[in-house]
């Protein structure tokens, strides 16, 4: 739960992040509140629970290969 304090915090003090959430939510209030609530599962789905897809891992950078002529 610590971490989830620390994007709070992040929130506040980032602007883009607070744009982002004005954006959300004023999406959001046009929607229903079943259409909300659908919203705020899948976001549940995807961020908080074990049903998660595992995060991306960085490719790994390879040096070309140079010809060598014969």
């Amino acid at each position: 739960m610590l971490h989830l304090a620390g994007l709070l915090d992040e929130l506040e003090r980032s602007e883009p992040a607070r744009a982002a959430v004005a954006i959300l939510e004023g999406s959001l209030s046009r929607r229903s509140l079943e259409e909300q609530g659908a919203f705020w599962r899948a976001v549940d789905l995807y961020y908080v629970s074990r049903k998660a897809p595992p995060e991306a891992t960085q490719a790994v950078e390879v040096a070309p290969v140079l010809a060598v002529a014969s």
